[in-house]
């Protein structure tokens, strides 16, 4: 096997036996913690992925591209990243170009048990949540705690302990987690608002005209009804979907020197002079002249 990853930190290897075959087939129910093995032969690729509950996902062979809104993110064999319940996201399976292997393991952790981790170390609440999807090195301390949450049935991917007692080897995955600032356990993490997933939801493709009537259909309610609980936590769906245009747009030209043409279709703006107004109104600068300040070299102290 050919492993693409940093060889100082070999102690993830010992997860392989993990995944000796594709066993996301069946999976468990979205309230039961568990370890599931993907393994793949193929380049896969699912377009607008949703996860039905938070979940760790363990690089160990190949490479997975995810692309988030207007982010993208590279993960290699080593390497994990936290994916939370309900974001949207472009998923890209690579086979190990010597190997022709992929393989991961997906580490389900549902509501009730980020429930019960919020309870038991509340010392661990943050009101900032962790920046989404960043990188976690799969060490020692984090393997060990993976192996010990499978239990006896080490190497067939399956646990053969009872369900309170894997929900307690889970806490411990889900503490190392909170450790290391890849998760948060505040009542709003385990209690998400309704504001913080539609914004998950419509991140993922800003640049798509939304309508209210479009989102609230995907989450099952009336328009009125999405307008209602909005403004029970303070918001508004133009409001908030301003929101997150303009600060995408605020990333695209500050930090990676987008032209505005291109900031513009990426992020649902029709019309140039209308986001120029609300850019400069929010930002006090306008578009152009952040790019051209973005733009330009940095001089060595």
């Amino acid at each position: 096997m050919s492993f693409e990853a940093n060889p100082r930190n070999e102690a993830w290897k010992r997860l392989l036996p993990l995944a000796p075959h594709d066993a996301r087939a069946g999976g468990s129910a979205d309230d039961v913690p568990s370890i599931s093995a993907f393994v793949a032969r193929q380049r896969e690729h699912f377009k607008e992925l949703t996860l039905p509950t938070n979940g760790l996902i363990v690089l160990l062979e190949g490479k997975k591209e995810v692309r988030f809104g207007i982010d993208r993110y590279l993960y290699r064999p080593g390497e994990a990243f936290v994916a939370l319940a309900g974001a949207v996201m472009d998923v890209t399976n690579f086979p190990d170009t010597l190997s022709e292997h992929y393989r991961a393991l997906f580490v389900r952790l549902p509501r009730s048990l980020m429930i019960e981790a919020a309870r038991r170390w509340p010392q661990f609440s943050n009101p900032v949540s962790p920046p989404h999807l960043s990188r976690l090195p799969v060490d020692a301390i984090l393997t060990d705690t993976l192996i010990h949450a499978v239990g006896r049935g080490y190497g067939s991917g399956q646990s053969t302990v009872s369900q309170p007692l894997a929900q307690h080897r889970f806490l411990e995955i889900v503490l190392v987690l909170a450790e290391r600032g890849a998760i948060s356990l505040t009542p709003k993490y385990a209690e998400q608002s309704f504001a913080d997933a539609l914004r998950q939801f419509i991140r993922h493709r800003l640049h798509h005209p939304w309508t209210a009537a479009e989102v609230a259909q995907h989450f099952g309610c009336s328009v009125a009804t999405l307008r209602r609980r909005l403004l029970a936590e303070g918001q508004s769906f133009a409001k908030l979907l301003l929101a997150e245009r303009m600060a995408a747009a605020r990333i695209l030209l500050t930090e990676r020197g987008a032209e505005v043409a291109d900031t513009l279709a990426a992020t649902g703006f029709a019309s140039r002079s209308h986001f120029a107004v609300h850019y400069r109104r929010l930002y006090g600068e306008t578009p152009s002249s952040a790019r051209a300040r973005a733009r330009e070299p940095t001089v060595p102290i």
